[in-house]
């Protein structure tokens, strides 16, 4: 039968102490006093080879500093995944006891905490409760009771790898990405600098890539641009240019296809995306700005003869409907030049967003406020009014030309 709470407290103090066993290699020590103490025994390293230890894991009880049976055996659990990825659970005591003395020590638990408290009444339900279960099934049983600060990038790309090992790959994604979130609360407040430990690269990239908006790896960019530049899908010059932009840009379609030539601003340099085409709830969307690096403005003027007597940029020839050119036409090239299921225009982003790190090593908050993203949190929501725009500017400037340099022609 297993071993119950009842078991446990029925437990009677002896002249000495002696050890009881409650499953799993946790045992019950009690003391003459009638303390009650978990102690879990293990070798480290795994296998047959490692020593065997004790280690103790704390006194029963359900105050402060105890523990309920429950809660040993979750630890007991945790700890024992640790040490199978080769992690040394003394080492891991003794960081928690520093953590715990350091004032104002805040453990990945807390953060983690407070972040959810902080966008759970700006989340959908079936959100809510995903980003729950990947904490409180993944997460949080590895890092919850440590020290935020000590949470390496290498430890945390180890933690992603363990999950890709299982053939996870889009949930191992997904899993780093919540981790991402939480890190970024915390270099909101201050208790961790930058970089964000589980920031998006290509060296964290799982290698999976979502069905509907595949990419590009980066020595497949020359190739595409080639035929881009020599019209492989046949399509028409305004097309043409629709995929550059995008390739520019690298917004989404639904905010640079119906683009205004009103829009430009030829003298300042910036392409100014209105509100109500940016993707997000209405309350919180902003014009967005387009930094014009000197390719993008190449592209433009090569438009302007062609549509300048139109108010859009795209506009359509065709005049079915609409008059700019139909969202799907940039994908609709895309697929003639050979691309289906290897390349689409949301894709893009990606690119940039990996790309953007790794090759031109610029901040991932940079790209990601130029990609239009919201930033989640109040406080980072101090960058919407900073905006980085000097950054961007020079951000965008690099991307075009690391696009020029690889065949693009404008």
């Amino acid at each position: 039968m297993p071993f119950t709470d009842s078991d446990l407290r029925a437990l009677q103090p002896q002249a000495k102490k002696y050890r009881e066993s409650a499953g799993d290699a946790l045992f019950v020590e009690v003391y003459p006093n009638g303390g009650r103490y978990f102690v879990w025994r293990h070798r480290f390293p795994p296998g047959k080879e490692g020593k065997q230890r004790d280690y103790q894991i704390g006194p029963y009880g359900k105050g402060p500093g105890q523990w309920t049976l429950k809660e040993a055996r979750e630890e007991r659990a945790r700890l024992d995944v640790l040490r199978r990825q080769g992690e040394d659970p003394r080492a891991l005591k003794s960081e928690q006891r520093q953590t715990i003395q350091r004032t104002g020590a805040v453990t990945f638990q807390k953060a983690a905490d407070e972040w959810l408290a902080s966008t759970s009444s700006k989340l959908a339900a079936t959100t809510l409760k995903d980003y729950k279960n990947k904490l409180e099934n993944q997460i949080l049983p590895v890092f919850g009771k440590r020290s935020i600060k000590a949470i390496t990038r290498s430890k945390c790309l180890d933690f992603k790898r363990t999950i890709e090992a299982r053939g996870a790959l889009n949930q191992s994604d997904k899993v780093f990405g919540v981790l991402r979130q939480v890190f970024s609360y915390a270099i909101d407040h201050e208790w961790i600098p930058d970089p964000n430990p589980a920031r998006s690269s290509r060296h964290a990239h799982s290698g999976h890539v979502t069905k509907s908006h595949p990419s590009l790896e980066w020595n497949d960019v020359p190739g595409f641009l080639a035929d881009l530049s020599s019209n492989k899908g046949n399509g028409d010059l305004i097309a043409l240019a629709s995929v550059k932009v995008l390739l520019l840009t690298f917004m989404r379609v639904g905010a640079v296809m119906p683009g205004e030539w009103s829009e430009v601003d030829w003298v300042q340099k910036i392409w100014t995306i209105p509100a109500r085409r940016m993707k997000g709830r209405d309350s919180t969307r902003q014009d967005h700005l387009i930094p014009m690096a000197q390719p993008l403005i190449d592209v433009l003027e090569f438009l302007k003869p062609i549509t300048g007597h139109s108010p859009y940029i795209f506009q359509s020839s065709r005049g079915k409907g609409t008059e700019h050119i139909a969202l799907e036409t940039p994908n609709h090239l895309i697929k003639r030049m050979g691309y289906q299921g290897k390349f689409v225009a949301h894709g893009v982003r990606h690119m940039a967003l990996t790309y953007g790190q790794d090759i031109l090593k610029t901040p991932f908050h940079v790209i990601d406020l130029q990609m239009g993203h919201k930033p989640p949190g109040k406080v980072r929501q101090a960058y919407d009014k900073a905006q980085f725009l000097d950054e961007r500017i020079v951000f965008m400037n690099r991307w075009g030309d690391l696009l020029l340099e690889n065949g693009l022609e404008t």
